[in-house]
């Protein structure tokens, strides 16, 4: 059946069943788009992103394999290979998703100022909305990953200082830190909307403004990119279902254990099935992922309207425009 191709308004007070629609019908509208533009950018970054899986695996299968024949530490070499690869795929992970709210919010920012279903997109239309998102993506991701460290050397410092006292505090502790995660889930997730869709806002402007709306939309919020979160893990786990196959057969036969033979996992097909099933976890999760960043757009146009009138208000800054 053809979808509606009636615009959906990104400021718009809806119920609990509508935030989770919402993102369907965007989606059934512009996936031809959303699709092409997310395999053009997040494709060939796969392709690199998954040698780094591939390594973090035989580094950590190395690591295995110098314990299970009695060594007392793992090479260095294995150490080496294990922790820059992970970083590696922790780095390509980072820029994937800067790229995938690139692409999102700058069609969503598109689509707004359009009619209705965005149909074929040409770059050249798309490129400002898209550099806007990914300029503003970026700041927000170095200015969290710096405050990120500040606060994980301070935990840490806390944690050392508590195990000095007593060991049932460090339990305290963690509690009490997951705990300030659960909380600050929902804030933090509108943030990036609202920096991306309100132009003249500051990046303090920003936080301050999704802290406000997160807090007052808490159980609304959490609920919803529960739901959400829960269906991209079930689509993920089908696309990374051959590649933990791979990784499970490496573990069991590439180990020698109880003296199996697993030189065929050193021979070239399935070498580059072992890697073909990395693009497709890496490309997968993204894609699946992409649900979850649209979610959060409309959650904070929800939010939005509801507490500020958003829509009211813009209209009557723009009064001589109408």
């Amino acid at each position: 059946m053809e979808p509606n191709t009636e615009k959906i308004e990104l400021y718009a007070v809806r119920s609990f069943g509508e935030r989770l629609t919402v993102v369907m019908d965007f989606l059934r509208q512009n996936w031809k788009p959303v699709l092409i533009y997310l395999t053009y950018f997040l494709l060939p970054l796969s392709l690199v992103q998954a040698l780094n899986l591939n390594g973090f695996m035989g580094g950590y299968l190395d690591i295995l394999g110098s314990m299970s024949h009695g060594a007392d530490d793992p090479s260095a070499s294995s150490l080496l290979s294990f922790v820059l690869h992970t970083l590696g795929y922790l780095g390509f992970y980072i820029v994937g998703m800067l790229l995938m709210e690139a692409v999102l919010y700058g069609m969503m920012r598109l689509y707004q100022r359009g009619e209705g279903k965005l149909g074929t997109v040409q770059w050249q239309n798309l490129k400002p909305d898209f550099m806007f998102s990914l300029k503003r993506s970026a700041i927000l991701a170095l200015v969290g990953t710096l405050v990120g460290i500040v606060l994980l050397v301070v935990f840490v410092l806390v944690v050392v200082g508590l195990a000095l006292i007593t060991p049932v505090l460090v339990l305290l502790g963690y509690v009490l830190l997951l705990g300030v995660l659960i909380c600050l889930a929902p804030p933090l997730s509108l943030v990036t909307p609202v920096y991306v869709f309100e132009d003249d806002t500051t990046l303090m402007g920003a936080v301050r403004k999704g802290f406000r709306l997160g807090f007052k939309t808490w159980g609304g919020t959490v609920g919803v990119m529960l739901i959400l979160s829960l269906i991209i893990n079930i689509i993920s786990q089908f696309t990374s279902l051959p590649w933990t196959i791979f990784f499970l057969v490496k573990m069991f036969f590439g180990l020698g254990i109880d003296g199996l033979d697993g030189s065929f996992t050193e021979n070239v097909f399935f070498t580059f099935g072992t890697y073909l099933s990395g693009v497709l976890q890496c490309f997968g999760g993204y894609v699946a992922s992409a649900a979850l960043v649209i979610g959060a757009a409309y959650l904070y146009g929800h939010a939005a309207e509801k507490l500020d009138s958003f829509t009211v208000d813009s209209n009557i800054q723009n009064f001589e425009n109408l």
